[in-house]
C-alpha cells in the first residue's frame, strides 16, 4: 500500500491548454488523509501532505515537498515513510531535479534526478539501500514531468475543453523509465467534502502495472471544478483490496 506513491497520482496533466500561473509567492499545503478497504470497511491506514513554496535554488523555480506515512498502528503490518521532492520551474512545471526516498516494509530504495535539458538527459542515482546504488543515464523525452510537478501542471488544465470519455496524453517519470500514457476524461460529478457538496471533474488515469496496480484503468480522481482545482478524492483498485485518499480541508490551506 504505497499510499504516498498512490496519492501523487490525484492530479495528473494532459495537453498544454492551460492558463499559466506567475511564480509562487505564497505558500500552499494540501494534508490527505488514507484508507484501506478490509472487506466491507475502510480503515484509516496513513496520511500523505503536500507542501509548495517558492525556490531560489533555480530561476523561477518553486519546491514542491510531499511527505506519506503509514499510520504507526499498522506499522507492525506494513511501515511506509515516503518522502519526494521537487524543484521544477513555476510556469511550465518542468522539473530540475527530482528525489524519492522509498521506505516500504523491507523496500528501502532513494531515486535522485537531475534533469540535464542542455543534453536532452537525465542524470540518475538510484540506491537501493543495502543492496547496490548505481548511477545511470535516461534519454529525455519533451514534456516529461516528474510524480509531483506533474501533478501541479494539471491543475492549469481546462477540463471544459475535453469531452466526456476523452483520452488526454501523459508523460511521465517514473522510477527509472519515461511512459507515454494518457488520463480518460468522465465528466463532472457533485463530491461530499468537509464544508459541503462541491461539484469536481472526474478521470481516470492509465496506470503501469507493478507491484501495486494491476495496471489500466484502475483508479479515479476528483478535482474541484472551479479556479483552484483542488484534488479533494482518489480511490484506486489495487492488487489486494482498494484504497482512497480524501483531502483534510480544516488542515489545507488551498
Amino acid at each position: 500500500m504505497r499510499i504516498a506513491v498512490i496519492l501523487t497520482w490525484i492530479l495528473l496533466w494532459g495537453t498544454p491548454l492551460f492558463a499559466q500561473r506567475g511564480p509562487v509567492k505564497t505558500i500552499e499545503k494540501l494534508s490527505y488523509t488514507g484508507y484501506y478497504n478490509w472487506g466491507f470497511i475502510w480503515i484509516k491506514a496513513g496520511f500523505v501532505e503536500f507542501t509548495l513554496s517558492p525556490s531560489g535554488k533555480y530561476p523561477n523555480a518553486q519546491r514542491l515537498f510531499a511527505v506519506g506515512s503509514s499510520n504507526p498502528s499498522w506499522d507492525w503490518i506494513f511501515k511506509l515513510r515516503d518522502t519526494l521532492i521537487s524543484y521544477h520551474d513555476s510556469t511550465t512545471f518542468l522539473p530540475y531535479e527530482f528525489s524519492r526516498k522509498a521506505h516500504e516494509g523491507n523496500y528501502h530504495k532513494t531515486f535522485d534526478y537531475t534533469f540535464d535539458y542542455a543534453n536532452n538527459r537525465v542524470l540518475a542515482d538510484i540506491h537501493r539501500i543495502g543492496k547496490y546504488k548505481r548511477q545511470d543515464t535516461i534519454a529525455l523525452k519533451p514534456e516529461t514531468f516528474d510524480m509531483l510537478s506533474v501533478a501541479w501542471f494539471a491543475r492549469e488544465l481546462n477540463f471544459d475543453q475535453y469531452e466526456k470519455g476523452q483520452q488526454i496524453p501523459i508523460r511521465i517519470l517514473i522510477d527509472d523509465k519515461i511512459y507515454d500514457l494518457y488520463i480518460r476524461y468522465l465528466g463532472r460529478e457533485k463530491v461530499k467534502t468537509d464544508s459541503g457538496k462541491r461539484w469536481c471533474h472526474v478521470f481516470s488515469p492509465l496506470l503501469v502495472a507493478g507491484d501495486v496496480f494491476k495496471g489500466g484503468e484502475n483508479m479515479k480522481i476528483w478535482v474541484s471544478d472551479d479556479e483552484l482545482r483542488v484534488p479533494v478524492m482518489v480511490e484506486a483498485k489495487i492488487l489486494v483490496g482498494s484504497v482512497k485518499g480524501i483531502l483534510n480541508e480544516s488542515e489545507s490551506k488551498f
